[in-house]
């Protein structure tokens, strides 16, 4: 009786994906006195696409609406009546007007170059690759990987006596003439090529005696991440510049660099020109936002700091452990305390390549404290994964637990020989059941309705990802909710 309940319920919950949220939005009743109007909701063409989010609502109500491409079409924009467009995102907050209002989603259908009878299907969880070249003249920035239909900030720096000409794609269509611009991501990898051409600037002759007094700045990108620009490329020794680094969707600025140090971490400085040449380099990690990760310390010179690991019980974990720094580093030492039964495999530490200089020890305090010591070497400016563990967590471990993984008696040598004690930040390791998607400690249907909720792409408070790919192929779809199913027919 138990498993034909299950069956039956999981039936209801499939057959209902379609039409999910579609005219039901218990979160935003209609105020007393008020009569809800209708939202009207189309997909043009028809077979582009599903549209979630009709129905009746209170003026002034803020509703979320959201698409859901079908295979071979990505999302273009939502247009209202008029033809306006009022969105270019597949997934935003509509406030209802008085009236009854329709909007429309508009897609496109993408086929595959190398196949062009065969559409390719675009995945709203897929990232694709956006390449920046340039040629004579010039830089670019902004390229990275990105969803399809994310608007991303591009860049190009020109050098002295050169401006930009314009920015083409693969099959050599101009795509903007401006120096910076937004571009619309497709569901395909991408190039961009930016084409710069020579002009006499007649306010930077070419004086003998200039050169002395007049140097370049430069700015660009490490990898990718993000975008760069400076409001001057030649500066007279004195004057001041304004050099901005942004990061687009998805990456997190680390900082400019000068020559592999750190100069500042700010994103935005203003730089007054020196008697050389200064190039500065941005540095972007991809770092997609998860709220359960904590942002690394902030306004510290020093610091050191573990972040959150989530497994299932028989996993084998990786704990990495991170050092920011504004300046260099000599000798250091910091003592880590791990929960009861998930100590790290002491023979297995990975130690970063900037930190082969040292010679690091280890002697055990007790079962669970360690104290490190890293000794004879030199640690350059920046943020760095210092050392990872590997963890093994016991079949039998008990889950629904988060235990504190702790740093104490840390103390760093500056370069200048100087002894001080810097900031910390500790981190944790959760432990979960295989399928227990929202962390209450029971595997049960409510997992396997949050699992299809985040898969229809809906807001959920809380998605543990780490134990809900019950095939472990880094895909979330209905082969996982099944397979969560089957843990509750067991049991």
């Amino acid at each position: 009786m138990k498993r034909i309940r299950y069956l039956t319920l999981l039936a209801m919950l499939l057959c209902g994906i379609a039409a999910w949220g579609q005219d039901f939005n218990p979160t935003n009743p209609a105020e007393p006195g008020v009569a809800p109007r209708k939202l009207t909701l189309k997909a043009m063409p028809a077979e582009g696409g599903t549209v979630y989010g009709s129905g009746r609502y209170a003026p002034e109500t803020s509703v979320g609406v959201r698409v859901s491409p079908a295979a071979g079409y990505v999302f273009e924009k939502w247009t209202d009546e008029e033809g306006n467009t009022v969105s270019s995102a597949g997934s935003f907050n509509f406030k209802k007007g008085e009236g009854d209002e329709t909007l429309t989603a508009h897609f496109k259908i993408f086929f595959n170059p190398s196949s062009p009878s065969e559409p390719q299907e675009p995945s709203s969880i897929q990232y694709f690759r956006l390449t920046l070249a340039a040629g004579k003249g010039g830089s670019v920035s902004g390229g990275g990987k990105y969803q399809a239909g994310q608007k991303v900030n591009i860049s190009a720096s020109c050098e002295t006596d050169y401006v930009i000409d314009c920015w083409t794609n693969s099959a050599g269509d101009t795509v903007s003439t401006s120096r910076s611009f937004s571009y619309t991501t497709t569901a395909a990898n991408e190039t961009l090529t930016a084409h710069f051409k020579i002009v006499f600037n007649p306010s930077n002759p070419s004086e003998p005696t200039d050169p002395i007094l007049r140097h370049n700045v430069k700015v660009s990108v490490a990898e990718d991440g993000g975008s760069v620009s400076s409001t001057a490329t030649r500066l007279l020794e004195g004057t001041s510049c304004t050099i901005k680094a942004t990061a687009n969707e998805g990456y997190r600025f680390l900082g400019w660099y000068v020559a592999d140090t750190l100069y500042t971490s700010l994103s935005q400085f203003s730089y007054t020109m020196q008697k050389s040449n200064i190039h500065f380099v941005a540095h972007f990690k991809f770092d997609p936002y998860n709220p359960s990760e904590p942002q690394m310390p902030e306004n510290n010179k020093y610091a050191f700091y573990m972040m959150t690991v989530i497994g299932k019980p028989g996993d084998t974990l990786e704990v990495p452990f991170y050092l920011t720094s504004l300046d260099t580093l000599c000798d250091m030492s910091f003592q880590l305390t791990f929960p009861p039964d998930l100590v790290p495999d002491l023979d297995e530490v990975y130690i970063n390549d900037r930190a082969k200089g040292y010679t690091v020890s280890c002697t055990a305090e007790d079962d669970t404290c360690y104290q490190f010591s890293l000794i004879g070497g030199k640690m350059p400016a920046g943020n760095t994964e210092l050392l990872r563990f590997k963890v093994s967590v016991p079949e039998d471990y008990e889950t629904g637990l988060s235990e504190r993984t702790k740093i104490n008696q840390v103390s760093v040598v500056e370069n200048d020989g100087n002894t001080l004690a810097v900031s910390t930040r500790n981190g944790r390791i959760a432990i979960y059941k295989r399928g227990d998607t929202n962390g209450d400690n029971v595997v049960n249907v409510t997992d396997v309705m949050n699992l299809v909720t985040h898969v229809l792409k809906d807001k959920t408070e809380v998605f543990i990802e780490e134990v809900s790919d019950m095939n472990d192929d880094d895909i979330f779809n209905v082969t996982d909710a099944m397979g969560i199913v089957e843990i509750v027919l067991d049991e």
